[in-house]
């Protein structure tokens, strides 16, 4: 996992190291919120092991932003980096263990050397660009092309998701995608 990791952020051996051992163990029952709307995102978490996932709610339902694996950095972005409450919930799938370190620490090492901030400028880069993606892909894309697409790129979450999850994930209903499913089963 830190190989993949630094792969990302790109640091040196000693820099890296240094950044790991600020990380402080935290976890997170299945069912369990780790943030909530309207609360305040202070910490930016690393799964470990397990999974989460990231929805906003409306009208009593959850639209599903994303899913967070093991490898994974996770918070609320514009209530860690602004200090504003936060407009999205997360919520464990499976029992999760993560690595956090706080803003105040993070904004340290950003301060320490310019690597660090190198690093979090790339951490930011590769997040804009997978949220780009799946904006243009659910613009542009058909839902059996973008379910096709998730079955294809993140096996991960196909295996390990619930349907409505990832009905919602895709913007469709639950039936839409058994239907999706039940025909591409039927052209195998």
């Amino acid at each position: 996992m830190k190989d993949k990791i630094n792969k990302i952020l790109q640091l040196s051996p000693d820099l890296f190291n240094s950044f790991w051992n600020r990380l402080e163990p935290e976890s997170i029952p299945k069912g369990k919120y780790y943030i909530k709307e309207g609360q305040y995102s202070k910490k930016l978490a690393l799964i470990t092991k397990g999974a989460v996932y990231s929805f906003y709610s409306k009208e009593g339902e959850e639209i599903i932003e994303g899913f967070c694996f093991e490898g994974c950095f996770f918070t609320d972005y514009p209530s860690f980096i602004n200090g504003i409450p936060s407009k999205k919930n997360f919520k464990a799938i499976e029992d999760t263990e993560l690595l956090v370190i706080s803003k105040e620490k993070l904004d340290g090492l950003y301060q320490a050397n310019p690597s660090y901030e190198r690093a979090g400028r790339l951490m930011a880069e590769y997040l804009f660009t997978s949220w780009e993606m799946k904006l243009r892909d659910s613009i542009f894309s058909s839902p059996t092309e973008r379910y096709l697409q998730l079955a294809a790129n993140r096996k991960d979450i196909t295996q390990r998701i619930p349907q409505y999850l990832i009905a919602s994930y895709l913007n469709i209903t639950p039936q839409y995608l058994s239907q999706i499913r039940k025909k591409l089963a039927e052209n195998e």
